[in-house]
């Protein structure tokens, strides 16, 4: 190092140490004794670099709380710095989809940086993986060779992403025998294996946008023995979900939004406890054979419900309700509760539930949900806590139509907790938070609690709007209502 250098050296350290250190500094000075003669003058003031004294352990440790990009920049402190970031435990990578001045080599210099890591960093024991970035079919050998370096590395996660990409990527065959992978995220990744598949220690699997074949579906539940979460995301190709593990208790399966082919899903697993079920409206024929242990439940239908639900839309909605009488936390779409509002107004009655917890997502301020969402209380005797909330709360306004079925043929005996939010459209004098809210006062003969968020900035409608409820009637001694 030359004199020069590290002159500018000390003098930045001196810098450093009055700025954050004060009158302090002093005591982190290293003197020396007079014997030293110009070496010693040079470097009397020379502060003691501690951190850089700290085992590497300890420093990798430090460094891991920064991530990567700022991670690296500590390369520029010396050379005990230069290659210490690469050897984090977690490495993420996510490309800038978002760069407004993205040159057109900028996901090349993504791909050539995350190689340049790797080839800096020893094989010692990497826990994470994560790359989210634009595929291109030339960078098959580059995403392999990461792959190939993570498992050598004995990884325990990867998150591997493609987006933006009209390209899917090829799991590297290795892949698919591992003992120390604990969970796999693959986004636009085709699986392919040509023998079994072997996650002996996985107990999370996520895939998403990509065609998967039901021999390979078969092969993933054969082949994870301690799967605990299985998500199948706008995946295709599949028709059955057999499943008799006992380790696994969240399955999440969501159809792609634009699928336009008509097929079935069928799903037996008697011991998942958390389902995930987003369907197609028009495409998908839904048959639940077993899911006698689920206990929470989410319910949506992806793409939009027409005004006049189909034979197929009824169906599913049938279908599903018909086989959660053992749930006892359910959130349901707005698809489904539209379609079941068709059904009730039918003459449909719901079989009996025994629901403690239930969230109702809408769309808007249209009163012709209210039916759904009074049959669907009315199979719920022993619902505790209510929770419905409109999820486009700017939704156009429409003219105000008290709903077909405007109160409930019984009490809701053990309902305490209710909460409504976005519900009440000025536009429309409240409603139809209003009307739902003297139906729940009338007949919550347990209620203690009811919390009403609304949308409102014009203090007169705001005023209004709480007057009006304090005009219902209460059938709870207990009840408190409150508008935040």
């Amino acid at each position: 190092m030359s004199e020069n250098t590290l002159a500018k050296e000390m003098q930045e350290c001196r810098e450093y140490k009055h700025e954050h250190e004060g009158d302090h500094g002093a005591e982190n000075v290293e003197m020396y004794s007079e014997e030293n003669g110009r070496e010693n003058k040079r470097s009397k003031d020379l502060p003691i670099d501690r951190l850089s004294e700290l085992p590497d352990s300890l420093l990798i440790h430090i460094l891991s709380f920064l991530g990567v990009k700022h991670a690296a920049m500590t390369s520029l402190l010396g050379k005990k710095w230069q290659f210490l970031w690469a050897e984090l435990p977690k490495l993420e990578f996510e490309f800038d989809f978002w760069d407004k001045n993205e040159k057109p080599d900028k996901i090349l210099n993504f791909v050539e940086g995350i190689n340049k890591t790797l080839a800096t960093r020893s094989e010692n024991y990497l826990e994470k993986l994560k790359v989210v970035f634009k595929y291109r079919e030339s960078f098959a050998p580059d995403v392999d060779n990461w792959l190939e370096f993570a498992l050598k590395s004995k990884v325990k996660h990867v998150h591997l992403s493609i987006i933006f990409s009209e390209e899917f990527y090829t799991l590297l065959e290795m892949m698919y025998s591992n003992s120390s992978l604990t969970s796999l995220s693959l986004r636009g990744c085709i699986l392919d294996p040509t023998g079994t598949i072997q996650w002996s220690s996985l107990t999370k699997l996520q895939i998403s946008e990509v065609d998967l074949p039901q021999t390979v579906v078969e092969k993933i539940i054969s082949g994870c023995p301690v799967l605990n979460c299985l998500e199948l995301s706008e995946c295709w190709g599949f028709t059955c979900l057999d499943i008799n593990s006992r380790n696994l208790c969240k399955l999440w399966v969501q159809d792609p939004e634009f699928e336009e082919t008509k097929h079935i899903l069928q799903i037996s697993a008697p011991y998942v406890t958390s389902l995930i079920l987003w369907v197609t409206l028009e495409e998908t024929q839904l048959k639940l054979i077993n899911i006698s242990s689920a206990v929470d439940i989410l319910f949506c239908f992806t793409g939009f419900l027409s005004d006049l639900p189909s034979d197929n839309v009824l169906s599913n909605t049938k279908e599903f309700f018909q086989n959660i009488h053992h749930v006892t936390k359910l959130q349901v779409g707005p698809g489904p509760v539209k379609a079941l509002a068709a059904l009730v107004l039918d003459g449909w009655q719901l079989p009996q539930n025994t629901l403690r917890c239930l969230t109702i997502d809408m769309v808007g301020h249209s009163a012709e949900t209210i039916p759904g969402i009074l049959g669907l209380l009315e199979a719920s005797p022993h619902l505790e806590k209510l929770f419905i909330d409109s999820i486009d709360p700017y939704a156009l306004d429409e003219d105000w139509v008290p709903p077909a079925k405007g109160d409930l043929d019984c009490d809701l005996l053990h309902l305490k907790t209710i909460k409504m939010s976005n519900l009440a459209n000025p536009n429309l004098g409240g409603e139809p938070m209003l009307t739902l809210a003297r139906i729940f006062l009338k007949r919550a003969t347990a209620l203690e609690q009811m919390r009403i968020w609304v949308n409102i900035d014009d203090t007169s409608e705001f005023i209004m709007i709480g007057q009006t409820l304090l005009t219902y009637p209460v059938s709870s001694p207990n009840a408190v209502i409150l508008l935040p």
